[in-house]
Formats: C-alpha cells, sequence, structure tokens
C-alpha cells in the first residue's frame, strides 16, 4: 500500500473559491468536501505552529472521514498533531509492529471522553496481555466494558450505539477466551453468555462456546450448538474446525458411526473443494485488486463451486472492517462524483487525484484484508484434515479392539432422551424437531447418552 504523501507543504493562506476568499480547506468543509479538505488541513498547517483550534478542527474533519484514512500517512505527520485520535492511530500502528512501550505511551494520552477511548483501551489490553502483564491487562478490560457502555447509553445515533455495543462485546468476548486458557469454564460461560444473538459476533462464538462445553464434558450440548451450524440463517458460517468438533465429540460418547460419517463427508465434499479454491486463489496472490474484485462479481473459475465459495465471501463482507473501508469508498466516490460536477477544471485537477489515490489505497487494503482471511482459512485446512485422519485411525482402532476381545458397544437403547440433558437454570432446552426457529438458535441440546459401555458377545453355538 503506497503512503500518501504531501507533495506540496507550501501554506495555501487564502484562495478564491466559489467567489468567497476562504481557506482553501474551510471552503472544501463548507461544500462537504470532506476528505479533501482532510489532506488540505495537513497541507495548511504542517509548517506552522499547531494551536488548540486547529486540533480541534482536525477532530471535526475525521468524525465525517473516519480516522482510518490516517494510516496512510506518515507516522512523524501524525505526531505533529497531538489529538485523541492520531494517538490512537499510532498507539494502534505500535502495537502491530509489536513496538509495545510506544503503544502504551500514544493509548495512555487518549482523553477519557474521546469516542475511541474504549476501543484504545480494547488495544492497551492486548498489548499488555502480549507483556504477559495479567492484572494491568484484566484493568484495561474492565475500562474498556465500562466505558464503552456508558458511550452507548449517550450515543444520539442507532450507529453509534452499535459501534459502543461491538467495542463491548469485543472486550467481553477477549475475557470469557482468557478464562478458557485458565480452564475457569464456568466464569468463560458466564461472559460469552452476555452477547445477545442479535450481535454480529454471537455466530463466531457458537463454536467457542461449544468447545467450553466440550471440556466440561457436556457433549450433548456441544453437539446441539454446533448444530445450529446448519439453520439457513447461519449457511454463510462454515467453519471446518466445528465439523472436527462434532466428529470428536460423537467419538467421545463411542457414537463411531455418526463420527465416521463427518470424517466422511469432509473428505468426500469439503476437502476436494477447498484444494480446488487452493490453486485458484494461490494463482492470484500477487494481485492488487483479485481478492477485492471477487466480493463482488463473479469469477468463472470459482463459479463451480457454487453456493459454498458465495457463502464463505458473504461472511467476510460482513466483517466490520470490511463495511467501514466500503462506506468510506462509497463517500469518497461521491465526492469525486460532485467536485467533477460542480468545480472548474482547476480545482477539480487539485482534489481529484488525491481522492483516487486515497480510494486506491483503501481498495489496496481490502485487498490485502481479504487475501489474509482466505488463506488463513485455507490454511487451517491440512491441520482439520489431519486431525479428522488420525481421529478416523483412532476408531478403526477402538473397532478392531472390539473385535479382538470378542465384545461390542451396548447400544440396544434409544438414540436420545430429556434425561441426559444437563441444563442450568439459566440455559434454555429446545427439542429440535426438523426446523429451525430464530428464537430456539444457539439453545439446542441432544440428549445423546455415552454408548461407551461395551459387554461381551455371546457365542455362536454350533448346530
Amino acid at each position: 500500500m503506497k503512503n500518501l504523501i504531501l507533495i506540496s507543504l507550501i501554506l495555501f493562506s487564502h484562495i478564491i473559491f466559489a467567489n468567497e476568499k476562504k481557506i482553501f480547506s474551510v471552503a472544501l468543509e463548507d461544500k462537504k468536501y470532506y476528505f479533501s479538505a482532510l489532506n488540505e488541513f495537513f497541507i495548511e498547517t504542517y509548517n506552522k505552529e499547531i494551536l488548540n483550534n486547529d486540533l480541534k478542527k482536525l477532530e471535526s474533519l475525521l468524525f465525517y472521514t473516519g480516522i482510518e484514512l490516517l494510516e496512510d500517512y506518515d507516522s512523524q505527520l501524525l505526531l505533529k498533531y497531538p489529538t485523541s485520535s492520531t494517538r490512537f492511530i499510532l498507539g494502534r500502528k505500535s502495537f502491530q509492529e509489536k513496538k509495545f512501550k510506544s503503544a502504551l505511551d500514544h493509548l495512555s494520552k487518549i482523553h477519557p471522553d474521546h469516542r475511541y477511548f474504549p476501543e484504545g483501551k480494547l488495544i492497551e489490553a492486548q498489548v499488555f496481555q502480549a507483556q504477559n502483564k495479567i492484572k494491568e491487562r484484566d484493568e484495561s478490560y474492565l475500562a474498556c466494558q465500562s466505558s464503552a457502555e456508558k458511550n452507548e447509553s449517550s450515543a444520539q445515533n442507532d450507529k453509534i450505539k452499535r459501534y459502543y455495543r461491538m467495542v463491548f462485546e469485543i472486550c467481553l468476548i477477549n475475557k470469557a477466551r482468557h478464562h478458557f486458557k485458565k480452564e475457569e469454564y464456568k466464569e468463560a460461560l458466564g461472559a460469552y453468555d452476555r452477547i445477545p444473538k442479535k450481535s454480529y459476533k454471537w455466530p463466531y462464538l457458537l463454536l467457542e462456546k461449544a468447545w467450553v462445553y466440550y471440556q466440561m464434558g457436556d457433549y450433548n450440548r456441544t453437539l446441539g450448538l454446533l448444530t445450529t451450524y446448519k439453520s439457513p440463517l447461519l449457511d454463510t458460517y462454515f467453519f471446518p474446525e466445528a465439523e472436527y468438533l462434532a466428529a470428536l465429540t460423537y467419538f467421545k460418547l463411542c457414537l463411531y458411526e455418526d463420527s465416521l460419517i463427518i470424517v466422511n463427508q469432509f473428505y468426500q465434499f469439503y476437502r476436494p473443494r477447498f484444494q480446488a479454491l487452493d490453486l485458484v486463489f494461490k494463482k492470484n496472490r500477487s494481485s492488487q485488486n483479485y481478492f477485492y474484485n471477487i466480493m463482488f462479481r463473479e469469477d468463472e473459475e470459482l463459479v463451480k463451486e457454487g453456493e459454498f465459495v458465495s457463502q464463505i465471501l458473504t461472511r467476510m463482507k460482513k466483517q466490520t472492517r470490511f463495511s467501514l473501508d466500503f462506506n468510506a469508498i462509497f463517500k469518497i466516490e461521491q465526492e469525486i462524483k460532485r467536485i467533477e460536477q460542480n468545480e472548474n477544471k482547476i480545482i477539480k485537477d487539485k482534489l481529484v487525484p488525491h481522492l483516487e489515490e486515497v480510494k486506491s489505497n483503501l481498495l489496496t487494503k481490502i485487498n490485502y484484508n481479504a487475501k489474509t482471511d482466505i488463506f488463513q482459512f485455507l490454511d487451517s485446512i491440512p491441520f482439520i484434515s489431519q486431525e479428522l485422519y488420525k481421529l478416523n485411525l483412532e476408531i478403526i482402532s477402538k473397532k478392531k479392539d472390539l473385535v479382538y476381545f470378542n465384545k461390542r458397544l451396548i447400544a440396544d437403547r434409544s438414540r436420545g432422551d430429556y434425561s441426559n440433558v444437563t441444563r442450568s437454570r439459566f440455559e434454555y432446552f429446545w427439542k429440535f424437531d426438523g426446523s429451525f426457529w430464530a428464537d430456539e438458535l444457539g439453545d439446542y441440546s441432544m440428549g445423546l447418552k455415552s454408548n461407551c459401555q461395551t459387554i461381551r458377545n455371546e457365542k455362536v453355538e454350533e448346530d
């Protein structure tokens, strides 16, 4: 991705614009050319002393453009403008570069009342996690949650409310994951259960909760949660790991045939498709726009994989970071369109090339993130495939042992019963009758009993 370069650092004091004598960036802002005004603001102020009014002006412009564009400006430039927004970007950059001391320094200077304070605390907690400073990490997560809730309750805009709710939930999810790592499974479930079904994060958490129940030995809840992914409402959320966990759970219940069905389906249906995708994507790995383009239009080599590919891409487009970038591109395109329609050639020649460069950077960023997500997804397949292969061998071994010792699994009872369902007073239980209802999703539990008891085969007497 190219850095945006301030080619000219000449201070434009005044310029004739729209028949008025105004500072250029102010005239642009008045016309709601916010992306252009942001760049011109940097040009106008770079060689002068930065005052509080300048910082307020910068924050005002960033409110309309979003702060992600600051990623494309040099860090030394941003250091000249000590606002909470620039400190947030600098802190995040430093964290990504593993410059933890610098990250904490920048993040600590974000004002508690600033809109990015909660997310700053989230990144701060991740820095402390990387440093293995558990006490400080937990304090930052707590500050993230409390400030996000406070900002959510006072927000006037529904979109802003959803943003703070998302930050709150991410902090809560990370807390749940830390409980899981420490084998504090009840505490982990308590945190996960605070995430409502309407959250965009909720579909991803079903798998995490299923692992918690698996570690607790509640295999029926594990399978019930994984069944939720079969709902038409969640058909874009396919995780190979979920298939492995389901097969592993059936194995733990000694329901070997159920486990083998999943293993065979993976090898016969999913793995060939993953291999085909891998070949196509690797061929386009160096492209600057291929992965962006396939999110919006069909590729002939991918069409034959049908819904399988479109589901993966649809899930990616639902992610918040992609939505923010898509929205920024839309707004930039609208700004370009209005400038082309309403301004003279001098103004167009000055503003449009920069906007096109900003747009190009965003496209490159989306392409890179989409490519990264796709290859991370595909790179997980060999591991899952290997684990399923080992599981398959283990099932074969268990079956051989039964034959060798002249035994068989008991398997002389019904497939399930309500008496086999365990639940707390806060957990629901829904009887699955072949159809999915939205309010039941995530609350399913199987009623299977372990089939691991063995009995000796009766000898067949010769006539």
